[in-house]
């Protein structure tokens, strides 16, 4: 735990601006969301990861925070429980700065999501993982207002 906390306070939240994205970004940050949504969480963190490896300015750590839900989505799939719990909570970190909407993405939704999921995840417990509810699995959705 020491290690999270240690890279929560070292983590540069300044200058959180949404990224410069070029039409191949959109492409592979689209095709993750639909990806995700669909329950192909893995192929979703690969797409997303590219476009992570494209932006080296600090808001890139939203695109980490995407991929380590689909990561932690994948993981419960495998009854992993130690791996759904790392990922969801770094998730979390990365993610709660962009509150509420950032690149059209309703980010205040999801969050909550994620957190009802590490109540039932604790609720549960390591042998119980598959009892997991399917209502807790979230979704990425585009915000109301968004252009």
């Amino acid at each position: 735990m020491a290690t999270i906390e240690r890279r929560i306070k070292e983590a540069d939240f300044s200058n959180l601006s949404e990224p410069q994205m070029s039409d191949q970004d959109w492409e592979d940050f689209n095709e993750g969301i639909v990806l995700f949504n669909s329950g192909k969480f893995w192929e979703s963190h690969e797409a997303w990861e590219e476009v992570w490896k494209r932006h080296p300015e600090n808001s890139r750590i939203f695109f980490q925070g995407l991929i380590q839900v689909a990561a932690g989505l994948h993981q419960l799939r495998r009854n992993i429980y130690h791996g759904v719990e790392k990922h969801f909570r770094n998730a979390l970190w990365k993610l709660e700065p962009f509150q509420a909407v950032f690149l059209e993405i309703d980010v205040k939704s999801l969050v909550e999501i994620i957190k009802e999921g590490q109540k039932e995840l604790a609720r549960l417990g390591e042998k119980n993982l598959d009892n997991f509810s399917s209502r807790l699995i979230p979704k990425i959705i585009k915000a109301i207002n968004s252009t």
